[in-house]
């Protein structure tokens, strides 16, 4: 039977080492600051297939260094720990491939929150700082619909960030047309002007000389 208080407990333990472990905090606090930032200021609209690409990329990192340490610490014998590196590695290749060939998945598979969770509380794991057991898998997996969640609720109640941008953006697009437009008008009309001074002046210049032509054939 599963003991609710053992899941929190190992929850808070692999979630408090990933702020405080000094080996695995230059793994967790990029992916944590990469995470925040993504789904709070760039993906809060939409998941554009750069975004995917990009957060592709930096899931591959942190695998691969996954796969380094296992590699040092002569560990790849540990198939729990290989068979999540090797399933994160390949995912976020797949990732970068659909990214590129720009196939729905990739949006569906790229969002910054589902992988930054899972390799944050997996990094712990990984790195030995805490011991892989069922029970400490197990937390992983039952926190992350309420961490999800959790992140969904802030990000709603959030302000827009970009909102004033977006609106400096747009009329500074609608200046520029209104610019452009005037720049046509005055050219239009300047061309014009010039059109009707060298059409008067050569059609004067022209009357004359055929005038003059006429009066001495007379």
């Amino acid at each position: 039977m599963i003991d609710i208080t053992s899941i929190f407990q190992a929850f808070s333990t692999i979630f408090i080492s990933t702020l405080t472990n000094i080996e695995i905090i230059w793994v967790t606090y990029p992916v944590y600051i990469t995470w925040f930032a993504m789904e709070f200021l760039v993906e809060r609209k939409e998941l554009r297939y750069s975004h995917s690409l990009a957060n592709s990329i930096i899931f591959s990192w942190v695998s691969i260094d996954w796969l380094r340490h296992l590699y040092l610490d002569n560990e790849l014998n540990d198939y729990n720990k290989l068979i999540i590196t090797l399933f994160f590695l390949f995912l976020s290749l797949f990732i970068l491939i659909a990214s590129i060939k720009r196939k729905k998945i990739a949006k569906i598979l790229g969002k910054t929150g589902f992988f930054s969770y899972f390799q944050i509380m997996f990094t712990p794991l990984i790195y030995g700082i805490i011991e892989f057991n069922y029970i400490d898998f197990l937390s992983i997996i039952i926190f992350f619909p309420l961490i999800y969640i959790t992140v969904y609720v802030i990000d709603k109640l959030l302000p827009e960030f970009v909102e004033e941008e977006e609106k400096f953006e747009e009329e500074n697009e609608e200046n520029n047309e209104e610019n452009i437009d005037n720049f046509a008008e005055n050219n239009l009309q300047y061309n014009q002007q010039n059109y009707s001074n060298y059409y008067n002046y050569y059609g004067y210049n022209y009357g004359n000389y055929y005038g003059n032509y006429y009066r001495y054939r007379r």
